[in-house]
């Protein structure tokens, strides 16, 4: 389980800057391609449906990418002295419950997407723009968020056992598994 863990995690933030980043640029560019068109009386077409499409590939993939660091926002009122067993445990806790909260709105938007695939959505304007790949795009990181939940539940569970080093990913290790990759 251990080295299915730091393999996903591995490839996650191999990958995950990628996914995220390409969006990102990609949207700079249509707006300014659109701006730029405006100036000559003739605007990018769609740029507004792409934009908006775009950034869900952006967000919904990078939420992902923040659970994995931790780079939530955590307050700490009163676990700050906790044993640090009890502050993993509670962490084990914290995620458990977004585990299932997500996960129900991941299945919500599971459903979603498959409906919109049945119709082919689209959104009518001047020109038709798919809507279904982004809805899918948008289950997808649903669950990665999901999974990424469920696995800091099994690394926190394991940390509050005293196994601090569980899934955590050597730096010689780290290298050979991202030249491997």
């Amino acid at each position: 389980m251990e080295k299915m863990i730091i393999f996903y995690e591995t490839k996650l933030e191999k990958w995950g800057i990628y996914l995220i980043s390409a969006p990102l640029l990609l949207m700079t560019l249509i707006e300014v391609l659109n701006a730029v068109g405006r100036k000559l009386f003739m605007p990018f077409p769609c740029s507004l449906e792409a934009v908006e499409s775009l950034l869900v590939i952006s967000v919904y993939l990078g939420v992902a990418i923040v659970a994995l660091e931790g780079g939530h926002i955590n307050v700490a009122l009163l676990t700050d002295r906790f044993s640090a067993s009890a502050q993993h445990g509670l962490d084990a806790f914290a995620n458990f419950l977004g585990t299932l909260t997500f996960g129900f709105l991941a299945f919500g938007a599971w459903k979603e997407a498959f409906r919109s695939v049945g119709i082919w959505e689209m959104r009518i304007g001047v020109y038709r723009f798919p809507l279904w790949p982004f809805k899918l795009i948008f289950a997808l990181g649903m669950t990665m968020l999901v999974v990424q939940l469920a696995i800091n539940v099994v690394k926190c569970v394991q940390r509050a056992r005293g196994n601090s080093r569980y899934a955590k990913i050597k730096e010689e290790d780290q290298e050979k598994l991202l030249m491997q990759a």
